[in-house]
């Protein structure tokens, strides 16, 4: 009895793969235009070993995000793709074309809305998925920053611990297409607040090492982002965590 009560969602969350692929599917088949349901269900499918088909529901996802102007969810989901075809072990070039990780012009982040084609395209090629459950410590304040990153889905929250004070103080929430992490990547300074997860989030998230090596080839990234980093050191979560340190 316990069996039919349960979701493929749930099963997907205790990572019962096999078990969670026929609920998906008819969730799937019932709601065909949902895409929180099919990336589900291409999850499932690759966590099932059924390679071919959670690669071509993945690509299906990705193109239902970009079409509707998501582009930062479009990446992350190709950046799923990529991962589980990587095991099929077959020449990227079979196929006769491998797709872009993301075509249209201008992608819903303020990040990526400044940059060129080819910067962006420059720094989505070197980004990671990060996936964290709710409750999940992305960031610690004090830590050492080697990753900025973009929230492709869910929401985080940022808090801070002043001097004075006992506990953490919440400061902000960020939901899909914002992006933190960047000032102590940028400066070289420990991380200024702690980030955690407030649901199921999944983050793109791009390493220091690989940003630098961006850099060298596209300087030009740099300006974006110092630009970013001034504007937030005066008006947003910077700015309060500094007046927060100083009482």
């Amino acid at each position: 009895m316990a069996e039919e009560t349960e979701s493929g969602a749930s099963l997907l969350a205790r990572r019962e793969y096999a078990r969670a692929v026929p609920l998906l599917k008819r969730e799937h088949e019932k709601y065909p235009s949902n895409p929180r349901i099919r990336l589900q269900y291409a999850d499932a499918l690759a966590g099932a070993g059924m390679i071919e088909d959670a690669v071509a529901q993945y690509e299906l996802t990705a193109k239902y995000y970009e079409d509707n102007g998501l582009t930062v969810q479009a990446i992350a989901v190709r950046k799923k793709g990529e991962k589980a075809a990587e095991q099929l072990k077959k020449p990227q070039d079979e196929a006769g074309k491998s797709e872009p990780l993301f075509t249209r012009p201008v992608p819903k982040s303020p990040l990526f809305e400044i940059l060129s084609e080819d910067e962006r395209a420059a720094i989505v090629k070197e980004m990671e998925v990060e996936s964290h459950d709710e409750g999940s410590v992305i960031l610690n304040e004090g830590d050492p920053g080697t990753s900025m990153y973009i929230v492709a889905s869910g929401e985080v929250k940022v808090y801070t611990r002043p001097a004075n004070k006992s506990g953490p103080i919440y400061l902000a929430r960020l939901g899909e297409g914002d992006f933190f992490g960047e000032v102590s990547v940028l400066t070289g300074k420990p991380r200024t607040a702690t980030i955690t997860a407030s649901q199921r989030t999944e983050l793109l998230r791009l390493d220091k090492d690989k940003l630098d090596g961006v850099l060298a080839k596209y300087p030009g990234i740099r300006k974006v982002l110092d630009e970013f980093y001034k504007k937030r050191a005066a008006h947003t979560v910077e700015a309060m965590i500094e007046s927060l340190k100083k009482k």
